[in-house]
């Protein structure tokens, strides 16, 4: 039916959907050599305060630092990438992560074929609170937490939630069956990405079903609930804004 131009993506003024069928990738200033597929970006026109987008990367491509000095959140969906931050070198494989704070040089290359999920944001500082440093992880060893005492629901911070950040990621991990326990609304907007199963996605007053690699924009005070489906469990990886104050 693609033929025919049929799709499961939506653009609303509150939320976005993006699904793979329609991903068009295009080269990024820094990321020379890699394929980039911008998902959500200001330009969209929705009010989006951040940016996210993949990136796939050759073996032995090379990206730089924002060269607006954006702070980076970076990870590893397949392959292997070499990150190199304030004198030290890591190399991250699937599930791996690291947060580069504003204004850090850095380098990441791909020493095999990569897909690299990247969400960026302008640092908004906060009075007497210093800014972050870098930080390391791995989704799959991260400190997990029944979501509101469901041991169906896992959440995983992969960020640390003090002050001087001023976006969480998190991922969202849901048993057959299981739901978030109440439709949200809220301040924070969030950008996402399906990593594995299916579910199905309540969004304003539309339902969307979703699978892996799909893409959603959720602006502020949207309302939004999810319901896993299928026989395996889903994960999903979540960005939010969160510790500053509305009016900046």
């Amino acid at each position: 039916m693609k033929h025919l131009g049929v799709t499961r993506s939506a653009l609303q003024p509150s939320h976005a959907v993006i699904t793979p069928d329609t991903f068009v990738r295009t080269a990024l200033a820094g990321w020379p050599g890699s394929a980039v597929v911008l998902h959500i970006a200001p330009v969209m026109g929705l009010g989006a305060r951040f940016v996210q987008f993949t990136a796939e990367m050759p073996s032995g491509a090379v990206a730089h630092a924002s060269q607006h000095g954006y702070q980076r959140f970076a990870f590893v969906l397949e392959g292997e990438v070499e990150v190199a931050v304030d004198g030290e070198t890591r190399t991250l494989r699937e599930y791996e992560y690291v947060f580069l704070p504003a204004g850090a040089p850095h380098t990441l290359t791909a020493t095999s074929t990569a897909r690299v999920s990247v969400f960026e944001k302008a640092y908004e500082a906060a009075p007497g609170v210093e800014a972050p440093g870098v930080v390391w992880g791995n989704e799959r060893t991260a400190p997990d937490t029944p979501f509101e005492g469901d041991d169906h629901l896992i959440a995983r911070k992969l960020l640390p939630d003090t002050p001087e950040f001023d976006f969480m990621v998190s991922t969202m991990s849901f048993a057959p069956g299981a739901t978030l326990p109440y439709a949200e609304i809220h301040l924070m907007e969030h950008g996402l990405l399906m990593l594995e199963g299916e579910g199905l996605y309540k969004l304003q007053d539309a339902y969307y079903p979703v699978a892996r690699g799909d893409v959603i924009w959720m602006g502020a005070y949207c309302p939004q609930w999810y319901a896993a489906l299928g026989k395996g469990w889903s994960k999903y990886l979540l960005y939010k804004d969160m510790n500053r104050h509305p009016l900046g």
